[in-house]
């Protein structure tokens, strides 16, 4: 019998998601677009 052992709490914070994605109405595809690459303040 296995036991679930719930997980402990990381220190890391999630980052917002830096791409955008939006669907062409005229070819119904999802386009990903990433936005200029910002030095990340640490």
């Amino acid at each position: 019998m296995n036991q679930v052992t719930t997980p402990k709490k990381t220190e890391s914070v999630l980052r917002q998601n830096p791409f955008t994605t939006y669907r062409d109405p005229k070819t119904g595809r999802w386009i990903v677009v990433k936005p200029p690459t910002q030095p990340s303040p640490q």
